[in-house]
Parts: structure tokens; sequence; C-alpha cells
């Protein structure tokens, strides 16, 4: 008696290969054996430490042979319809910030690049004139003088 299965990726009902000794959960095609194998990937990183430790340190080796920047630009060079695309997309989302009167920056988190009366400042990271990071921390600057300067310097 032949029994069927069905393929957990397309959906399909199959009869069950016989030769396989588990329970079949994917039929042959090429799309349904990657899907099976990104779900072993996806139980073993879950489930198994060794697996998902030797995973990470792959991961970092291959980070530290490949700095971002450099990938990234390689990436740029490949793929120069990406690039155009990209320019386009962003074209638009300039048109659209611009009808909404939010400032051109690339960092949304940050309050205020100009200095307010009560000292407060927005620390942000500069990079060729390009706010880059996502992250601004707030600093409060007060000018110390005498007595004031030489109490801090001690107590810290």
């Amino acid at each position: 008696m032949i029994t069927t299965f069905t393929c957990l990726h397309c959906g399909k009902t199959l009869p069950r290969n016989p030769r396989l000794k588990k329970k079949q959960h994917y039929c042959c095609k090429k799309e349904c054996q990657q899907a099976s194998k990104r779900a072993w990937k996806r139980k073993q990183y879950n489930n198994n430490k060794i697996y998902r430790k030797k995973n990470l340190e792959s991961q970092q080796v291959w980070r530290k042979q490949r700095p971002a920047h450099q990938y990234q630009r390689e990436y740029r060079q490949a793929h120069p319809e990406y690039v155009s695309r990209n320019g386009q997309l962003q074209k638009t989302r300039n048109k659209k910030r611009q009808k909404q009167s939010a400032p051109m920056i690339v960092n949304g988190n940050s309050l205020s690049p100009q200095p307010n009366n009560s000292g407060t400042y927005a620390l942000t990271q500069v990079k060729n004139g390009k706010i880059v990071n996502g992250n601004s921390f707030m600093v409060r600057l007060q000018v110390l003088s005498g007595k004031e300067m030489i109490l801090v310097q001690n107590s810290v």
C-alpha cells in the first residue's frame, strides 16, 4: 500500500518515498528541498548550542574578512541596477519628506543640532558631513571655574 504525504512547502499531495526511513515532509523539487534545509538549520540554531556557537563564530570570521563599507562598495559595483533603483526611491522619499517639511538628514533620532539656552546638546556621529548614526546622546555642558572645578576633579 502506497502512502501519501503533503509537502510542507508547496502543499502538493504526493506518494511517499519508501526508501526514506524518517517521515517525509518535503517533495523532491529544488525549492522544497531548500525550504527543508532552511527549516533544519533554523531548528538546529534554536535547539543546538554547539551549532549556534559555530554558526556565530563563522559569521564573525566572515565579517572580519569583509568590512561592511568594503562589502557595500563591492555590492554596489556588482549591482548597478540596485544603485539606480535606490537613487530613484531616495528621490521620491526626499520629495515626500520635503512636503512634510521634515529635515533632510539621515538620522531621524537627533533632536536638534543647534544648542539651546540651557546648555544641552545632542551628540551625533558625523562622517563626511552626513549624520549616519541613528543614536544620539544628550549631554549638558557647564562651565566650571575655580573651586568648583577642583571639587569635580577630586570627586571623580
